[in-house]
């Protein structure tokens, strides 16, 4: 995508990101309505979404695509190799460093701190600022919403002018779901997927009713594709000496869908531990394991971020942090660098509240996350204060451009709508986009709660 450039002062509207694939979709004058309403229809995409959607897709240059999904790659490089660059390889160390709790570590780690292999997965959040993109977190590992993304490109090219725009200038889309089961396919070459093997969708007791639609959708997905998925939670496991059961039949590959943040006292420990220790037994190919988020946690960020690292990473690595991150810190009653001094850090979010974000290292969804600029005074310094050396991260705010949408009075008129770009990495490059939106130049935090719509991308080709 080029660089935007701002059509009103900065001080009133956020500046509009548009490159030329935009514009001359725009210029057809598309209906405001046809996608969206495509997509709300589509039975699938409305048991795993529901019916919220932006009224076009949004549409990159394959150079950016390919761009983002190297830099991204790079940067899950980085944090893979941080227990050895900075713990001495011991990865308990590490994620305690990151905030994770002790019984997170106790369950999800090996005793002796040696870190698992892990799959190269990751689903980005990222803002578009006046100059490039920005990370507001990585999410890794199994459990990512987005893999339905596909459903969207399909609802959406149902529309004529859509469909003959993508034909006119070769756009293209990424198969997330496919890429996922080709990752299955090189991490577990012991299966035979052209056998029809049975996967287990498994997510936690207490999130499973309402992710359970959404989890058959993927079923039904994978079934053109010879796999055959159950949906189910960790309470519907049963662990035998020979394998791994659900309802009475034998799986060969746990999905795992249920996160870190379940395991909050030990009876959570307790129920997913047998899973996890059934894997490292060799009974069930397990994707992934609970260790492969924490690369995720927001703590991560705040590692490669922190001025007291930067000796462990060369210029080239140091360019990727600064280009990629906001200044991100674990919340603590430290010194660090800011603005080219030295200073207090918690006086110094309380005196910057408008520019900082404060996250709980391991949230999720949107969870747990407080917008500075969106909160009181008084609610910020509680909140601060509550936080401090616990497992929180301030973040100092990302200003996102806006794209424009068209909106549905007949007239051709566009709204700002302010884009969350979920990209993909897979494997070591770009594997599709699963964006949500909102018509706020100012947002905290884009999600369904605050009305939030989904859309999609296409791009033109990688290569």
């Amino acid at each position: 995508m080029t660089s935007p450039a701002p059509t009103r002062p900065a001080t009133s509207t956020p500046p509009v990101a548009e490159n030329a694939l935009t514009a001359a979709y725009l210029a057809g004058r598309p209906s405001a309505e046809s996608l969206a309403r495509r997509c709300a229809e589509d039975t699938a995409l409305r048991a795993a979404l529901g019916g919220n959607y932006l009224t076009r897709p949004v549409f990159l240059e394959g150079a950016t695509a390919r761009d983002l999904g190297v830099r991204l790659s790079g940067l899950y490089d980085l944090l893979l190799s941080l227990p050895h660059r900075l713990f001495d390889g011991d990865v308990r160390a590490f994620a305690a460093a990151a905030g994770w709790s002790p019984l997170q570590i106790a369950t999800s780690l090996r005793p002796d701190g040696r870190p698992r292999t892990v799959p190269r997965i990751a689903r980005s959040d990222l803002y578009q600022e006046a100059g490039g993109f920005k990370l507001l977190e990585l999410n890794v590992g199994s459990p990512l919403g987005g893999f339905d993304t596909p459903l969207i490109n399909r609802a959406m090219l149902g529309d004529e002018q859509l469909r003959r725009f993508v034909a006119e200038h070769r756009l293209e889309y990424a198969d997330t779901l496919h890429l996922l089961v080709a990752m299955w396919r090189e991490a577990f070459p012991e299966l035979d997927f052209d056998a029809a093997p049975l996967v287990a969708l498994v997510d936690w007791p207490t999130s499973f009713p309402s992710l359970e639609p959404r989890l058959r959708v993927m079923a039904e997905m994978l079934a053109p594709l010879g796999i055959e998925a159950v949906p189910c939670h960790a309470g519907q496991v049963e662990t035998r000496a020979d394998g791994v059961y659900v309802h009475g039949r034998r799986i060969d590959l746990v999905h795992r869908w249920f996160v870190s943040e379940d395991l909050v006292d030990p009876a959570d420990a307790a129920l997913a531990a047998p899973i996890l220790a059934a894997a490292d037994a060799g009974l069930v190919a397990l994707f992934a394991t609970l260790e492969t988020e924490l690369y995720g946690a927001k703590g991560c960020l705040a590692l490669v971020s922190d001025e007291r690292h930067r000796p462990a990473f060369d210029a080239a690595e140091l360019a990727l942090v600064d280009g990629l991150l906001p200044w991100t810190r674990m919340l603590a009653d430290r010194k660090v660098e800011a603005d080219g001094e030295q200073v207090d850090l918690l006086p110094y979010v309380l005196a910057h509240r408008e520019e900082f974000t404060l996250k709980a290292t391991a949230g999720h969804g949107g969870l747990d996350v407080l917008p500075g600029w969106q909160t009181g005074e008084a609610e910020w310094r509680a909140k601060v204060a509550a936080a401090a050396g616990g497992p929180y991260v301030v973040q100092r705010r990302v200003r996102p451009v806006v794209e424009r949408f068209p909106v549905g009075d007949g007239t051709g008129r566009t709204e700002p709508v302010v884009v969350n770009w979920g990209v993909f990495m897979i494997g070591h490059g770009y594997g599709g986009a699963f964006n949500r939106g909102i018509a706020n130049p100012e947002p905290g935090v884009i999600s369904l709660a605050n009305g939030a719509s989904f859309t999609t991308a296409f791009h033109t080709p990688l290569d």
